[in-house]
């Protein structure tokens, strides 16, 4: 059973497809946040947050004293990906899929140990696979995820349909995530990930690396997702304490 999805993401569901419909032309203007709280009985944050994940696909321009306007029918191509706080993960997690196709320890050495940022002979169990969106089963970007083999006794529950391998570990072992650090850098498409993807390989790509922290400088997950340049886009929000 998949997991459940949040209010905004419903919400942002449910106004994509109108959008899709055509129920809104193209550079019309869209029913504002107090329409949308009344028809929907939702609150306003539930509102804005629907809002700027259609913004994020390109779906609607919003504009402060002019509303908002509808920019097309259909997504951009791109996955966008937008974090502001841990929930930010698991809505990624719910609206792709991982598609294991490898499963298996490695000892990680030399080049895979600089990229994941742990010393050399360190044993992990990795998952790898496509990850694909939920809605349309396209293919996104291909992930390797690492687990810590302190946690890898529970290995048969770890991958599933039900919840992000982060939380069934924290779940399964009573750890409470801390710390998760994602860094993204830039490289070439290897040519083996650029088959599994069908793009062509040596293009620009961008590979995001998460690692999970539940205290001390130890983590109990690393994961590695390299997206191809042109189907990924990184949204990160500010906010003023």
């Amino acid at each position: 059973m998949a997991a459940p999805l949040t209010r905004y993401m419903e919400l942002r569901q449910t106004l994509a497809a109108e959008i899709a419909a055509g129920a809104f032309a193209v550079g019309a203007k869209f029913p504002t946040e107090y329409e949308l709280c009344d028809r929907f009985s939702v609150s306003r944050h539930t509102v804005r947050e629907a809002l700027r994940a259609l913004e994020d696909q390109g779906l609607l321009a919003r504009q402060a004293g002019l509303g908002t306007t509808v920019l097309a029918h259909t997504p951009a191509t791109q996955y966008t990906s937008t974090l502001d706080s841990l929930g930010g993960l698991h809505d990624y997690a719910t609206e792709t899929a991982f598609e294991k196709q490898n499963e298996g320890f490695v000892t990680i050495r030399g080049g895979l140990a600089e990229i994941l940022g742990r010393e050399p002979g360190e044993r992990w169990l990795r998952f790898a696979g496509l990850r694909r969106m939920v809605t349309d089963g396209r293919a996104i970007c291909w992930t390797e995820i690492f687990v810590a083999e302190t946690y890898s006794a529970e290995r048969g529950k770890l991958v599933s349909a039900e919840a992000p391998v982060y939380e069934t570990i924290a779940r399964e072992f009573g750890l409470e995530i801390q710390q998760v650090e994602q860094r993204i850098s830039a490289l070439a498409m290897p040519p083996e990930i650029a088959k599994a993807l069908d793009v062509e390989p040596d293009k620009p790509a961008l590979m995001t690396r998460r690692r999970y922290f539940a205290g001390g400088d130890m983590p109990f997950e690393i994961s590695l997702s390299i997206h191809p340049g042109d189907r990924y886009a990184y949204t990160q929000r500010l906010h003023r304490k």
